[in-house]
């Protein structure tokens, strides 16, 4: 009798614990989508001003900036950068600066851009693509 009981209650210990690492993973994969959601809308701002986007163009180079972002390589430089750090307003417009570097730096990315922008905006996006 006492190994049932013994049983019965290592399995709802079990039960509770995979429930709670179930919920923590769930939390940071939502805090982690909406950072890069923000760093995303970031760069949509900054391009914009940079490259003079229409709303459809917003919408697709977002879409291309979040796809970018989610990637295992920009997730190790953003990492790498420090997500506080992106995020804080000392730090951020910097940080930015090199995201955005990375991005524009991408043979991806710049592919992608050429099927969203027009001429005369893909020779200012060249220009801001470091060399």
């Amino acid at each position: 009798m006492k190994k049932l009981l013994f049983l019965f209650f290592a399995f709802s210990m079990i039960q509770v614990s995979a429930q709670n690492l179930s919920s923590t993973s769930k939390s940071a994969s939502s805090s982690n989508g909406s950072m890069i959601e923000n760093l995303a809308s970031d760069q949509v701002k900054s391009l914009t001003r940079k490259l003079n986007l229409n709303e459809k163009q917003q919408e697709q180079v977002s879409g291309l900036v979040i796809n970018q972002l989610k990637s295992d390589k920009f997730q190790k430089i953003i990492s790498g950068l420090g997500a506080d750090s992106l995020m804080n307003s000392k730090d951020g417009a910097s940080q930015t600066d090199n995201l955005q570097s990375a991005l524009l730096s991408d043979e991806v990315f710049q592919k992608e851009m050429g099927s969203v922008l027009d001429k005369e905006q893909m020779e200012k996006m060249k220009v801001l693509i470091p060399q």
